[in-house]
């Protein structure tokens, strides 16, 4: 396997996004309403995370209007409203472990499986798209936590090595990818992973995160051809 070259971490600067810093919270107090939330409800959004895919939208400009979309770790269906808005018509495919509150979109298909199953999920996939791949991936995936953060983040990066992993076969050369995760001491071990196959990432906590939260998601540009990872 050819050697990767390390590939430094750049954030795009940009103009200014529109998303404006939130009012802090003490720790441990416990919010039921946050702005977020209640601006989710009022637009009949599924989930305030819809708030963190528009930020990234608006800064890094990563789904295009010809893009077609797999979503992976998709309930409630927040990605999903934000990314057809964008793609309108093109192929969409969502991925859970459970059953979600479908829509009446005829371009969206739905698929229920473990990521880990990779022979049915790409059995599924191929039914739907034939020899076609997608431009981009997103994740929202989270692992179902146990209280040790440890071990919570461990599980994290373990699922988003997985998606890279199907990404190898379902994303095109060139294509991006958004990940979520719980960064701590094994974050290393997926920017590795990451590095190998794209040529530039960056890692990015939008607004819409709480503070006490540890998520952040990883940026991946330009998919590398399949040659380069072996």
């Amino acid at each position: 396997m050819a050697k990767v070259n390390r590939i430094k971490n750049k954030q795009k600067t940009g103009p200014k996004t529109g998303f404006h810093r939130k009012k802090k919270v003490n720790r441990g107090q416990y919010v039921i309403r946050d702005e977020y939330a209640e601006k989710a409800r009022k637009a009949w959004f599924r989930a305030r995370s819809i708030y963190k895919l528009l930020e990234m939208q608006e800064r890094f400009d990563l789904i295009k209007p010809d893009y077609s979309v797999m979503d992976i770790g998709c309930a409630p269906g927040s990605f999903l409203q934000a990314i057809r808005n964008i793609v309108r018509e093109r192929t969409i495919i969502w991925v859970d472990l459970k059953e979600v509150k479908p829509f009446s979109y005829p371009n969206v298909s739905t698929i229920v499986c473990d990521i880990f199953d990779y022979e049915k999920l790409s059995k599924e996939v191929i039914e739907i798209i034939w020899d076609d791949n997608f431009d981009l991936i997103t994740s929202d995936i989270a692992p179902n936590t146990t209280g040790r953060f440890d071990v919570d983040q461990y599980a994290s990066v373990e699922l988003n090595i997985e998606i890279c992993k199907f990404s190898d076969w379902f994303l095109k050369d060139g294509g991006n990818m958004i990940l979520k995760v719980f960064k701590w001491e094994d974050f290393n071990d997926l920017a590795q992973q990451v590095k190998k196959r794209f040529k530039n990432m960056t890692t990015y906590k939008p607004l819409a995160c709480r503070d006490s939260s540890h998520e952040e998601y990883i940026i991946c540009w330009d998919k590398k051809p399949a040659s380069a990872n072996k």
